[in-house]
């Protein structure tokens, strides 16, 4: 278990990777839902080379995985924070260098994480012929999974409303695009379902640190810490991340 005074350090020195066969250890991850260990690889990735050339590269990296994986059970769902944790810390370095092209690059991670979010947060997967219709398979993730997406989504959709737009600072008004009006809605609305009676403080907590004009990309990682704690206070390997 992770040891909550010396965090991912020891776990950081510990894991080797074969060097020749990176690619094929890393595909092996991804389909195991190995997310602890690719976590770390990622991190062992950043530490060797502190450059932001090298950072972006990580998170084009890390984009790549988090298009491809859905957890299969809930004992996997919250590894899945530590990697938007990560995404959203790469993309305001990379924001920060007044670079267009690096922060297009970040607008694309970005909305394509916000609809990854939505994806894992719908009941019903979506795959397949009768997951095309709306009969697919009942999601294999938790309620209060699915009220993190739902937030997670509905942040980023106000924080990235449209390709060639990213609120980097705070503003005295909040101007919603209909897509952001959308998924705050979806959000919201969970309140009024029976499976969602037990989370309905956390979702009011999380709708209001969305539409507080105050808020923008910068506090990302707050509001995940937020969600975090009060839907996941007793997972431990989130301990870094609140």
């Amino acid at each position: 278990s992770l040891n909550q005074n010396l965090g991912w350090g020891p776990i950081l020195v510990s894991l080797q990777v074969p060097e020749l066969t990176t690619e094929e250890f890393l595909h092996e991850c991804l389909s195991l839902g190995s997310y602890l260990t690719l976590y770390v690889y990622l991190l062992q990735c950043l530490n060797s080379e502190q450059t932001l050339r090298n950072e972006m590269k990580v998170l084009l990296l890390l984009s790549k995985w988090l298009e491809q994986v859905y957890p299969s059970s809930v004992q996997e769902e919250a590894k899945l924070f530590l990697w938007w944790h990560q995404a959203l810390q790469l993309s305001l370095v990379q924001t920060e260098q007044n670079d267009s092209v690096l922060t297009e690059a970040v607008i694309r991670i970005l909305l394509m994480l916000q609809g990854r979010q939505n994806l894992l947060a719908e009941e019903r997967l979506s795959s397949g012929i009768l997951g095309a219709i709306g009969l697919g398979r009942k999601s294999p993730l938790s309620n209060r999974f699915r009220v993190a997406a739902r937030s997670m989504a509905a942040f980023l959709s106000v924080q990235v409303p449209a390709e060639d737009q990213i609120r980097l600072k705070p503003s005295s008004e909040l101007y919603l695009t209909m897509k952001a009006q959308q998924a705050l809605n979806a959000l919201e609305s969970l309140t009024s379902s029976k499976q969602y009676v037990e989370y309905q403080d956390q979702i009011s907590q999380a709708a209001q640190f969305i539409k507080h004009p105050g808020h923008c990309l910068q506090d990302g990682k707050s509001f995940l810490a937020l969600l975090v704690n009060c839907l996941y206070p007793e997972v431990h390997y989130l301990d870094n991340i609140r």
